[in-house]
C-alpha cells in the first residue's frame, strides 16, 4: 500500500512539474509575441531551469536576447537550441542572424571568424527547409555583403535570388533589387520595386523596402516619399505614421510632422510586427531632444524604458538628459 501511494505521489509530482515547465514556456512564447521581452525572458529562464533540454524555450530565449541586442547571449542560446534540435530550420536561421549582427559590430578579424558560421547557419536552414524564404534571403545577403575571400559571391547571390523568385514573386522582386543594387544598377532595383507595386497593389512591403534602402543611403526625402506613397495607398495603416516619425527623428527634418505622426501612432495599439509603443516613445523623445525640449524628451525616454528597458537609444538619451 505504501509503495502504491508513493508511486501515485511521484506520478503526480512528475505531471505537475511537466505542466509547470510547459506553462512557463508557453507564457514565455506568448510574452515574446507581445514584445514584452523582460517578462518573456523571466518565464523562459524559469522553464529552462526546470527543463534544460527544452529546445523551443532555448530558441525563444535566444530570440529575446536578439531583440534586446544582447547578441553574445542570443548566439549562445540559439547555439544551444540548434544542438538540442539540429533539424530546426528556424533556429538555424536565427542563429545566422545573431552571428550576422555580431559581425556588424566586430573587428575585421572577428568578422572573418564569423563569416563561415553565418554562411553555414543560413545554408543549413535552407537545406533543412528549401521553402524557408527568410533563410534564403539571409544567405542571399551573406553572398552580397561578404568579401570574396570570406565566401561572398555574386553568382551564388543571383542563384538564391532566382530560387526566391520561383517560390514567391513578391519577395523575388526584393531579392533581385538587392542584387541590382550591389551590381550598381539602381535603376533596375527601382524598376523591381515599381513592378512589385503594380503586381501586388495591396501589399505594403515594396514601399517599406524602398524606405529601408533610402535610409541606408541617408536619402531622407526618398524615404519620406516612400512612406507618403504607402500612406496614400493604405490610409488605415498605422505603420507609416511610425516610420514618418522615425525618419524625422533620424534626419532632423519635418520635426512637426514627425511629432504629430508619432503622437497619433501612440493612440493606436500595435499589432503583429508593428513597432512597439515603447519604440514610438523613444522616437518621439529624439524629436523633442532635437528641438532642445529637454524635460519633455526626458519624460518620453523614461516612458519608453518603463515599457522596454532594453531600448539602447532610450537608455543613452535618458543618460544624456539626466
Amino acid at each position: 500500500m505504501r509503495r502504491v501511494l508513493f508511486l501515485w505521489i511521484l506520478s503526480f509530482v512528475f505531471v505537475f512539474a511537466s505542466s509547470a515547465r510547459a506553462s512557463d514556456r508557453d507564457e514565455g512564447l506568448r510574452l515574446f509575441r507581445a514584445q514584452r521581452y523582460p517578462e518573456a525572458r523571466a518565464a523562459l529562464e524559469a522553464a529552462l531551469r526546470q527543463e534544460p533540454g527544452d529546445a523551443a524555450a532555448a530558441a525563444c530565449l535566444g530570440r529575446v536576447f536578439y531583440e534586446e541586442n544582447e547578441l553574445d547571449r542570443a548566439a549562445t542560446w540559439l547555439e544551444k537550441a540548434v544542438s538540442l534540435d539540429p533539424a530546426s530550420a528556424t533556429s538555424q536561421y536565427w542563429l545566422g542572424r545573431a552571428y550576422g549582427q555580431q559581425a556588424i559590430h566586430a573587428s575585421m578579424l572577428t568578422r572573418a571568424r564569423l563569416a563561415g558560421k553565418i554562411r553555414r547557419a543560413f545554408a543549413r536552414a535552407v537545406e533543412l527547409d528549401p521553402a524557408n524564404l527568410d533563410a534564403r534571403i539571409g544567405l542571399l545577403e551573406f553572398y552580397l555583403r561578404a568579401p570574396g575571400v570570406m565566401g561572398g559571391s555574386l553568382e551564388k547571390a543571383r542563384s538564391q535570388a532566382a530560387g526566391i523568385r520561383e517560390r514567391d514573386g513578391l519577395r523575388g522582386h526584393r531579392a533581385w533589387a538587392r542584387v541590382h543594387q550591389v551590381e550598381k544598377h539602381p535603376d533596375l532595383a527601382a524598376e523591381e520595386y515599381e513592378r512589385a507595386i503594380r503586381e501586388y497593389p495591396n501589399r505594403p512591403e515594396p514601399y517599406s523596402w524602398m524606405e529601408w534602402d533610402a535610409i541606408d543611403a541617408h536619402n531622407w526625402p526618398a524615404a519620406l516619399r516612400a512612406m507618403n506613397r504607402l500612406l496614400a495607398a493604405r490610409p488605415d495603416d498605422a505603420g507609416p505614421l511610425f516610420e514618418i516619425g522615425k525618419i524625422a527623428a533620424l534626419s532632423g527634418a519635418d520635426l512637426d510632422r514627425g511629432e504629430a505622426s508619432l503622437r497619433k501612432y501612440l493612440g493606436h495599439e500595435p499589432k503583429g510586427n508593428e513597432p512597439s509603443t515603447a519604440m514610438a516613445h523613444e522616437r518621439l523623445a529624439q524629436i523633442l531632444e532635437r528641438r532642445g525640449e529637454k524635460a519633455p524628451a526626458r519624460d518620453e525616454y523614461s516612458a519608453a524604458l518603463r515599457l522596454d528597458p532594453s531600448l539602447r537609444e532610450a537608455r543613452e538619451g535618458a543618460w544624456r538628459l539626466r
